[in-house]
């Protein structure tokens, strides 16, 4: 059955995420009124394909070649530019990240977009660094001939930090098969987030996602997505929901302490990455062994997950041993005194994934040799009217498995937590 989703414009950040140990979520934004259309097809330019992936067909495509418009310079080929306002180093002002972009009319390019406004009694003056491409008719994103699967990849391949907005001035059909999501390059991400402004009818049999885009290497920063009637802002909050501690369990012998949650985030805020699980076996260390923190949510990304533990008869390990970093997360930890036992611990999921640990034999054991890579990124949506029967996410990778290989084997569980912001 068509699922048809209305809301106001001032009605936003209805969220699609879970919580579950080893994936990072970001709930996902929608705003915009909705009212049913018809599409028709049309074939993005400026579209390169490549097989960098053997599962699936990949496109990725990018805005014309438009240098730097900050100078405003005429574009050829594309409509006229019309700017509600700009500042005198050529920043674009305006309300909202969303009303920046579906009001204005410019060309293929980067562009600072400067929110400017009054929130909890106080001025804000906000920059963000934009990358901005247009569609100017219908676009369908559909599959080949013999393909069952591709994958279309919007934005540049350059390093340079800024939020990717898509503006399609029609309608948009995704069609079953096809997921869309933000270019990564050498599998990190740097878009700060994904934002695709639908004029018309955006019609899902696919997928869009922002799994596994959460921004690398990039502070949290308030995000102000729409300004509604009241003068009220809807905005992303610079940080999520703080991460996990690192703690100090008491186990007795041949005990363990299973891998935790991370914690859910609340107004839009992200969640944390989860905790490695911890095994304790032997008579050495049973109370010493710690479990690694995980790091909190920021904007632009679900926090990062800390590595698994398995300590048999072995001196403490220490809280750095295991934990979370900005970018990635924690590395396993595995000591065993006895050789006759093998063990192995996984790495905990992140922007980069931590790496696994082992002991003995346990590399034979079949286990991941490091937690995934990416957490969930931001994803905005904006459209006059929706028609979803596909997937819309924005989830987060697992840490590395552990699995019992051997009679006597064990194994820490890890993971990267996921976030629940609340819905508003």
């Amino acid at each position: 059955m068509t699922k048809k989703l209305q809301k106001k414009l001032n009605l936003i950040a209805r969220s699609i995420a879970f919580t579950a140990l080893g994936a990072v979520t970001l709930g996902v934004i929608w705003l915009g009124s909705f009212v049913m259309q018809k599409n028709s097809e049309y074939i993005a330019p400026s579209v390169v394909e490549t097989n960098a992936e053997a599962e699936e067909n990949i496109e990725i495509i990018t805005g014309k070649d438009v240098e730097n418009t900050q100078g405003l310079d005429e574009a050829s080929n594309q409509e006229a530019m019309v700017l509600a306002n700009t500042a005198s180093d050529g920043a674009i002002i305006c309300d909202s990240l969303v009303q920046g972009a579906r009001d204005n009319d410019l060309p293929d390019g980067n562009y600072t977009f400067r929110v400017t406004g009054e929130i909890n009694g106080g001025e804000i003056s906000k920059d963000y660094p934009v990358e901005l491409i247009n569609f100017y008719d219908d676009v369908t994103y559909s599959l080949d001939g013999g393909q069952t699967s591709k994958t279309i990849s919007l934005g540049d391949t350059t390093t340079e930090h800024k939020t990717l907005i898509v503006k399609y001035h029609k309608n948009l059909t995704i069609d079953e098969g096809v997921k869309v999501t933000a270019t990564n390059v050498s599998n990190l991400t740097y878009k700060k987030g994904m934002y695709l402004c639908v004029m018309g009818e955006l019609t899902n049999n696919g997928k869009i996602s922002m799994t596994a885009r959460g921004t690398y290497n990039q502070a949290g920063e308030d995000v102000y997505l729409w300004k509604d009637k009241s003068g009220n802002y809807e905005y992303v909050p610079a940080s999520g929901a703080s991460g996990m501690p690192a703690i100090q369990p008491y186990l007795t012998i041949g005990t363990w302490v299973n891998g935790k949650d991370g914690n859910n985030g609340t107004d839009r805020g992200t969640g944390s990455g989860g905790q490695g699980g911890l095994i304790q076996n032997g008579l050495n260390g049973a109370t010493y062994s710690w479990m690694g923190a995980s790091t909190g949510g920021t904007s632009y990304s679900g926090g990062n997950g800390s590595g698994g533990v398995v300590n048999t008869n072995g001196p403490a390990n220490s809280q750095a041993s295991v934990q979370a970093s900005d970018n990635r997360g924690g590395n396993a930890y595995t000591y065993n005194s006895g050789a006759w036992v093998d063990w192995f611990a996984g790495g905990g999921a992140g922007i980069v994934g931590g790496n696994s640990s082992y002991y003995g034999s346990a590399t034979s054991a079949g286990t991941d040799t490091k937690g995934q890579n990416g957490t969930g990124g931001l994803l905005v949506l904006y459209a006059n009217s929706l028609t979803n029967e596909g997937t819309i996410e924005s989830n987060g990778s697992n840490g590395a498995g552990a699995n019992r290989a051997f009679g006597n084997s064990y194994g820490g569980a890890t993971g990267g937590g996921g976030s629940r912001p609340e819905a508003q």
